[in-house]
């Protein structure tokens, strides 16, 4: 097999295109493979496919895997056409997409880099600019979100991270395989909006829960946008076990400024005790609880109810749930403790999408897990300067999108 032969087999070409020499270059460490077009081939538009007319050629090139330790560049006259719909435009080549400076194979093979490196460590390795890195990103983004099959969305979560500092954020919309369905601008109504507005009324309808936070401008988007929506939002347990253990702190915190100075160290002290769990309480820190609650009254009946809250989220499912976190609700009035009655008050207000998160055992564990994700690729991109080139990150890595580029079609 001679070396023309042996790089049309590599670059998968066949009539009417033709390796019609190959070249080393030592001093620059390159091997240039030229390709050519039978003359008489047929040539179409790239846009409709019908035949036009050629109009004239141009010289291109296109990085392809390296040749052992040589660069290795495709280089080919590509013929324009004259199309009486969309004009004069390039043709398509077989190795490469319209509009890239590199081959399938070699897309194929930096996105493959890209899943489990830096793109810093990417553009050392294979010497390439952020700036290319990114636009091969673009592309297979594009070219997943053209060729994914119908994500499931029947359970979403929805979250919002930070793209840097100084309340800029952008919400991520997921579903319970962990696949991240949507990044959009923001955290408002809009935001989470702009996501419905791409479904379609059956898929709209086909939403069991939504899983969030208790945010009012994603509750505000869901209720325009979904029917039946008070049977959907789920408020996740992390959130409510949160505004309860803000609470817990809070009191503690205020009995802490009434008790006696001599004890203010050892209530300070105490602080991560009272937000455990009671299972997970060893011997000693049951008697300090038991101790300092005679001191730090509010703050013993307000851990009491936290952990009854907890109970009832474990021990319910549907029946008796409400009925529970009615009950709940009256004694932490009947305490008469500010915050815990505000916290009451706001229970009280989302008691229907804390039955719904129960009702379908809803979380934002998968969401909160890709949040955490999506930071670790900030540091170890050493932040994003584009907030677009942050998004297609978010995509690119947890969209579950099928980015590679088929080097046969």
């Amino acid at each position: 097999m001679d070396q023309c032969t042996l790089y049309e087999h590599i670059l998968g070409l066949s009539s009417p295109w033709l390796v019609s020499g190959v070249e080393l270059d030592k001093s620059q460490g390159e091997v240039v493979v030229q390709v050519g077009l039978d003359h008489g081939a047929k040539l179409v538009c790239p846009r409709c496919g019908h035949a036009c007319p050629g109009y004239d050629s141009r010289e291109r090139r296109w990085r392809h895997l390296d040749t052992c330790q040589f660069r290795t560049q495709v280089v080919a006259q590509v013929p324009r056409v004259q199309c009486p719909e969309h004009g004069c435009l390039t043709i398509s080549v077989p190795w490469a997409e319209q509009n890239s400076r590199y081959t399938l194979l070699f897309e194929a093979f930096v996105i493959s880099w890209l899943r489990a490196a830096s793109i810093s460590a990417v553009s050392k390795q294979l010497r390439l600019s952020w700036t290319a890195i990114d636009n091969i990103m673009e592309r297979a983004v594009r070219r997943g979100l053209a060729n994914a099959p119908d994500r499931d969305t029947t359970r979403l979560a929805v979250d919002e991270t930070a793209f840097r500092k100084g309340h800029d954020y952008v919400t991520i919309v997921s579903n319970d395989q962990g696949q991240v369905l949507a990044v959009e601008d923001g955290r408002s109504s809009d935001s989470l909006g702009r996501f419905y507005a791409t479904l379609d009324e059956p898929r709209k309808r086909s939403i069991l829960s939504i899983s969030m936070d208790m945010s009012p401008a994603y509750q505000k988007a869901t209720f325009e946008h979904i029917e039946k929506a008070h049977r959907k939002i789920a408020f996740d347990h992390f959130h409510v076990a949160q505004m309860l253990t803000r609470t817990l702190d809070a009191t503690r915190k205020a009995d802490m400024a009434r008790a006696d100075h001599s004890m203010r160290k050892e209530i300070h002290r105490s602080r991560y005790t009272w937000l455990r769990h009671r299972k997970s309480l060893k011997g000693q820190q049951i008697q300090q609880i038991k101790y300092l609650s005679e001191t730090l009254k509010n703050t013993g009946l307000v851990w009491y109810l936290k952990e009854k809250a907890r109970d009832i989220w474990r021990g319910y499912r549907v029946k008796g749930a409400r009925a529970a976190w009615q009950e709940w609700i009256h004694m932490a009035r009947l305490t008469e403790v500010r915050a815990l009655s505000a916290t009451a008050d706001q229970i009280e207000t989302k008691l229907f999408g804390i039955l719904n998160a129960m009702r379908f055992r809803a979380s934002n564990a998968l969401a909160e897990a890709i949040n955490g994700q999506v930071r670790a690729v900030k540091v170890r991109s050493r932040g994003f300067r584009n907030k677009e080139r942050f998004k297609r990150a978010i995509l690119f890595h947890y969209g579950g999108l099928p980015m590679a580029p088929d080097p046969h079609r």
